[in-house]
């Protein structure tokens, strides 16, 4: 083949391959993009990855509080909403019971509330689940019929307030000597009134009785084991979880 002939052929063959370029690139461009999953491959909705915790408000005394231990201000009540998996609110204040509020001397104006006193605080929360806990302080100058009345009001305003709540409620616990006849005769009737507003009553019995061990320094209150104690019993007498 001449030097022309051959120059001609490369030209041509060239100008083809242009020409094929330009006509396939638009093609390939418009390539459509992989299609999407299917239905059953989606991704699943993350309201569905994140189950909501329950809300649950504690009213009670220094025992809920934890007073005169490392867990104060979180009690047993935190350990209970973390077997739980509750979101936990603690509204226990010291001293305090079903009949017996306290002199602004001992806590801040307002704050020194009986139990019943407390009831706009639990309602605000919107809670799920109510425990109620305490009645000892009671014992100390009333009597079980003078503490009847109150215990008898506070049930009674506490469903009116919550009428779709989950009520548990607790018997008065006492520390390590054995309890007096007084707070078995009010644990009747706290129970009564419970049962009366359909609330859950949990008898504790006495898991602090012959056990300093379970007894902080001040000689009254529970310390953490004491209070892991009653966390543990009530989660033991509960439905369980879920």
């Amino acid at each position: 083949m001449s030097r022309r002939a051959f120059t001609l052929t490369a030209i041509a063959a060239a100008f083809v391959a242009v020409v094929l370029a330009i006509v396939l690139w638009p093609r390939a461009a418009a390539d459509p993009p992989p299609a999407p999953p299917e239905s059953g491959a989606s991704e699943p909705d993350a309201t569905e990855q994140t189950r909501e915790r329950p809300t649950a408000v504690f009213i009670g005394d220094s025992y809920t509080v934890g007073s005169g231990t490392r867990l104060v201000g979180r009690g047993f009540p935190g350990i209970l909403g973390t077997f739980r998996e509750w979101e936990v609110t603690n509204l226990g204040i010291a001293g305090t019971g079903y009949a017996t509020n306290r002199d602004e001397l001992w806590c801040p104006a307002g704050g020194c509330l009986d139990y019943a006193g407390v009831i706009p605080q639990a309602v605000e929360h919107d809670p799920d689940i109510v425990v109620v806990s305490g009645g000892r302080n009671d014992l100390a100058m009333n009597t079980v019929d003078d503490i009847e009345p109150f215990v008898v009001d506070f049930y009674t305003q506490l469903r009116e307030a919550l009428p779709d709540a989950r009520i548990i409620v607790t018997s008065p616990i006492w520390d390590d000597p054995p309890p007096p006849r007084g707070l078995l005769e009010l644990s009747d009737v706290v129970e009564r009134e419970a049962n009366r507003v359909g609330a859950e009553y949990l008898d504790l019995g006495d898991p602090l009785e012959g056990r300093p061990d379970l007894i902080a320094s001040d000689g009254l209150h529970p310390n953490e084991a004491g209070l892991q104690i009653i966390a543990e019993r009530i989660d033991e007498l509960l439905p369980p979880a879920g």
